[in-house]
């Protein structure tokens, strides 16, 4: 599944290449460059259309001047997580209290949550250095401090997250499955981030492509402990459906 996506990324990827270099296309053209039927290609060209990335005009298509990202990163898997954490910014409220976990994409949230005032309760270190509301309050669990993510784990960071309730929780994962449910690939973050959910109201999980189907080694949640799942367009379809009929509200957003 992984490989099928990373497939669709390129080829849509090459697509867009195509159409800065040559002007605009046909389906046709596009199709027997890419080597795949025009089927797909009007798949793609649809898909990239309605993300603003293209124009389809006359029966062409071409490329769309006038997208632009301003947090775009060199690294496109980078872009992604921008695009899924300024998503999730627009789901907390003024005055809302928060969790967020260790995820970067779910701490890459609070970049779009700066004008909002909000009381965050985290496992997460790298907030300490990030800008913040003026009047909002930021306290960390506390905990053992393990490395490379710094992340605080243990006992004490557990038993900070059993005596709060967030109005909204934002959180990232290593997998989201159907059968094995959220999980994460650290043993040491496992039990916080069980807790994190337990103590949820609005669940949501940010999750790009390469988490959607894949199973990580410790499960922390199920698919149905989700209230919205915020993806991108890259993630497979026929997976992104058996989430919503488990009552998961889910949002692909433009990359």
């Amino acid at each position: 599944m992984k490989r099928s996506n990373e497939e669709v990324r390129k080829r849509r990827n090459e697509l867009i290449a195509l159409l800065k270099k040559d002007g605009p296309l046909t389906i046709h053209t596009l199709s027997q460059v890419l080597s795949v039927s025009e089927m797909t290609i009007r798949r793609d060209c649809a898909l990239l259309s309605e993300m603003g990335q293209i124009k389809l005009t006359h029966g062409k298509v071409e490329f769309d001047g006038d997208y632009e990202n301003e947090l775009q990163p060199t690294d496109p898997v980078e872009h992604i997580k921008h695009c899924l954490a300024k998503e999730a910014a627009n789901h907390v409220k003024e005055g809302n209290t928060l969790f967020i976990n260790t995820s970067t994409s779910a701490a890459q949230t609070l970049n779009y949550l700066t004008n909002k005032r909000i009381s965050l309760l985290t496992n997460n270190t790298s907030v300490i250095n990030m800008v913040h509301h003026p009047n909002s309050t930021i306290v960390l669990s506390g905990g053992e401090i393990r490395y490379p993510k710094a992340a605080l784990s243990g006992d004490i960071a557990v038993e900070s997250f059993s005596h709060v309730r967030s109005d909204v929780t934002i959180i990232g994962c290593s997998g989201l499955d159907l059968t094995t449910g959220i999980s994460t690939s650290v043993i040491h973050e496992a039990k916080v981030n069980a807790k994190i959910i337990e103590n949820s109201g609005k669940l949501i999980v940010v999750a790009d492509y390469r988490k959607i189907g894949k199973s990580s080694n410790f499960t922390i949640g199920q698919i149905s402990d989700i209230d919205v799942l915020i993806t991108d367009f890259y993630s497979e379809p026929k997976l992104i459906e058996a989430i919503e009929k488990q009552g998961v509200q889910v949002i692909q957003v433009p990359v």
